[in-house]
């Protein structure tokens, strides 16, 4: 949607401001998106990866842009990781001053052995999701792989080795999406760049764009600059049994998780009757929007 895309870029514009894009690779619409960016000159856009819900070159994309952002020779407070369908809830002013106020990661985490068997499995055991006709949501799929995949692997998958985690780290989970200071950024990239084999571990994992980052952060001494680690280590102590932590800010998103239904995909896409709960929330941004669902909210 390069429109929606065009309008994110300017509601967030400004001489504090640098926007790195990356296009998927195999998008239809990519033509028209570089045109869209060409009039932004703080907007620089790239295409290396053709990325695949729950691949691995989601990772690979995001990685590429932290690298694009740092060699762009700008001192960044802050790295803020949005989809072309994430929206600001709050004006530039006042996500100017949070950020400016805060020196805190935002990104929110659990500790994947506090989780049901349905995460765990996501690393104790192979996953490979950047081929295209066995991927569900690929348009190349063919039914017959996503067959062999979904009905074969997933249900006789407990029965193969399980996979000892890199190098006995803690993995952890959370939602793709963040806010990292400069300083966490930096520390990422120096850790891949001494720790190749952490790179060939995850890529074999499933939805590894919501444990790679986490895993990363939460097992250094980074860990204590995130928003709401210090509350996590006291609850991890006093824990009841099912009982969920609670995250302040998290990733600094309004998603909403509920299930609304067979066939409907989440988080739902946000319309009009949303209004209300996004102006009383205290997050900087929401998703997901559409242009055509989503055109009165935005508006």
């Amino acid at each position: 949607q390069p429109a929606q895309l065009e309008r994110l870029i300017q509601r967030l514009d400004g001489s504090n401001v640098h926007f790195f894009v990356h296009v998927d690779k195999k998008s239809a619409d990519k033509a028209a998106i570089f045109s869209a960016l060409s009039k932004f000159p703080n907007v620089r856009a790239v295409s290396d990866f053709d990325v695949n819900w729950m691949g691995f070159n989601m990772v690979l994309s995001t990685i590429g842009l932290m690298k694009l952002a740092l060699s762009a020779g700008i001192s960044f407070k802050y790295f803020v990781l949005l989809s072309g369908q994430d929206y600001p809830i709050k004006g530039k002013q006042y996500i100017d001053q949070f950020l400016e106020q805060h020196d805190q990661d935002f990104i929110s985490f659990a500790r994947i052995s506090d989780a049901a068997d349905n995460y765990k499995n996501k690393v104790r055991y192979y996953h490979y999701y950047d081929f295209p006709y066995s991927n569900p949501r690929n348009s190349r799929k063919i039914p017959f792989l996503v067959y062999l995949y979904y009905g074969i692997h997933r249900r006789f998958m407990k029965y193969l080795p399980e996979r000892k985690f890199y190098n006995n780290m803690s993995p952890f989970f959370g939602s793709q999406w963040f806010a990292l200071t400069g300083g966490t950024v930096t520390y990422i990239l120096q850790f891949l760049d001494k720790n190749p084999g952490y790179l060939k571990f995850m890529k074999y994992t499933e939805g590894p764009d919501e444990t790679f980052f986490h895993t990363i952060i939460l097992n250094s001494e980074r860990r204590w600059n995130v928003c709401g680690y210090e509350k996590f280590e006291e609850w991890e102590k006093t824990r009841k049994p099912g009982e969920q932590f609670v995250q302040e800010y998290s990733s600094l998103r309004y998603m909403d998780w509920s299930d609304r239904g067979k066939d409907v995909p989440k988080p739902a896409t946000l319309d009009e009757s949303y209004f209300e709960i996004l102006k009383d929330s205290p997050d900087l941004f929401a998703r997901k929007f559409d242009q055509q669902k989503s055109a009165a909210l935005l508006d």
